[in-house]
């Protein structure tokens, strides 16, 4: 069952499933709103919500935006193909470029269409750019009774750097009954990049203890030792070499709720980040917004200018078609 609203110059999409109610909005192609059931069966919100639908539109936490067509950071925010040289906004530090400066598809206005079926439904995003670079985009949400299904479909007509994913941001308490540092986080590789001060990458991979969750653990002694430098958190990127979709990137437990999220994905690459950043934007059922409340799980392509042989490109040729998948799985453990 599906519905369609207008607010505040903003369509929301909302559809129900057996055990997920799911909103979206066209701008952006945002999750606005996600409830699943806790152990007790009563459905609740688990993903950050903007009290004030308006703040959407300087979202400048991404908050659960469709990101691209560069995710993360780009040097100096330079992207240099065979046949161009592109110059990104830069809105990081003033030097470097974040989800795509001025071309972030977070703040794009999408057309849409539904379909209903017995087993999904399905709303298709649609967006053509036509800039500095040209490209037409699908953004497919699959809404299961148990999980929601993200496909991102995309053929340039230039050659260029795309790596598309979701910035969904996590609290499986419900209704932000808690911050994230009790929740519990397995991830299926310890192998990260190092970053430098400006967090861009550097070309090395480190496996530490700090940031090994390879076996299900608490992500409160990590974030609080992080918090006190100048990342404020986790904001790392991991990567899983010859990653499979049928193979869960991360799983995510909250013991009082007994919800239970895992991620799975086509990509090989994910920035685990731990809501570091905020913004005078209030949340709905948080009186002030403060960090540590939620949990991104962002997968994508490897990172641009990293180069390896086990890994996937970011770069695109042109007429060339760029598919790629994310899966969120809910469920509650007895």
């Amino acid at each position: 069952m599906f519905k369609i609203d207008k607010l505040e110059g903003f369509t929301i999409i909302s559809i129900e499933r057996s055990d997920i109610k799911v909103s979206f909005l066209d701008y952006g192609a945002t999750i606005y709103d996600l409830k699943t059931k806790d152990k007790n069966g009563i459905f609740e919100s688990i993903v950050l919500q903007y009290e004030n639908i308006k703040d959407y539109l300087k979202n400048t936490i991404y908050l659960n935006g469709t990101i691209g067509p560069i995710a993360g950071r780009v040097k100096k925010g330079v992207v240099e193909t065979k046949d161009s040289n592109y110059q990104l906004t830069l809105n990081s530090g003033g030097k470097d470029t974040l989800h795509s400066g001025d071309l972030a598809l977070t703040f794009k206005v999408f057309d849409f269409d539904i379909e209903e079926s017995a087993n999904n439904t399905k709303i298709r995003f649609f967006y053509n750019e036509k800039s500095i670079v040209d490209y037409n985009l699908t953004v497919e949400y699959l809404v299961y009774d148990d999980r929601i299904v993200i496909n991102y479909d995309l053929v340039s007509f230039d050659d260029f750097i795309f790596s598309l994913t979701n910035h969904a941001y996590f609290n499986l308490s419900g209704n932000l009954n808690s911050n994230i540092l009790s929740h519990q986080v397995q991830l299926s590789s310890n192998k990260r990049h190092l970053l430098g001060e400006d967090l861009l990458i550097t070309n090395q991979i480190s496996e530490t203890d700090l940031y090994d969750f390879q076996s299900l653990r608490a992500v409160e002694s990590t974030i609080t030792l992080l918090s006190k430098t100048p990342k404020g958190g986790v904001d790392d990127i991991f990567f899983f070499p010859f990653n499979k979709v049928d193979k869960p990137m991360a799983k995510v437990f909250e013991p009082n709720s007994k919800r239970l999220l895992e991620v799975y994905s086509t990509y090989d690459h994910m920035v685990f980040y731990s809501h570091n950043n905020i913004n005078e934007s209030k949340l709905r059922f948080l009186e002030k917004h403060e960090r540590h409340f939620a949990l991104c799980f962002e997968c994508q392509k490897s990172p641009y200018g990293f180069n390896n042989k086990d890994a996937s490109t970011s770069y695109l040729q042109k007429n060339r078609r760029y598919f790629e998948s994310i899966i969120y799985k809910f469920s509650v453990l007895e």
